[in-house]
């Protein structure tokens, strides 16, 4: 019985491999630039995430147990729970406003 091919080794086989030479021209070619999108073509996105960002920070386990439990706690007129991203986007405002910097207004809260 033969063995597979190592799909690492032939990787770094073709990361080895040179890039073919760009074909010579007359004039002097435009760098490429690609188009950032904001996903990949295909993806599905959330519309609570449309036009958002996430960021990733590192803090002490008591206050993401904090941030649950407010969460899980406090409850909006229609008697729903508040997410978190609402919970920390009113932290954030309130930051805003002690150091002076206009607070941030989403659309309809």
């Amino acid at each position: 019985m033969s063995r597979k091919p190592s799909l690492l080794a032939t990787a770094i086989k073709t990361a080895e491999q040179p890039a073919p030479a760009p074909a010579a021209s007359d004039t002097p070619a435009e760098p490429k630039r690609r188009a950032r999108s904001p996903q990949p073509a295909g993806s599905y996105v959330a519309p609570s995430r449309a036009n958002k960002t996430a960021k990733t920070h590192y803090l002490p386990p008591a206050y993401w147990e904090t941030l649950e439990e407010l969460s899980f706690r406090t409850r909006d007129p229609q008697g729903k729970r508040i997410p978190q991203e609402r919970l920390v986007a009113e932290a954030m405002n309130l930051l805003f406003a002690k150091y002076n910097f206009p607070v941030v207004r989403e659309g309809g809260e």
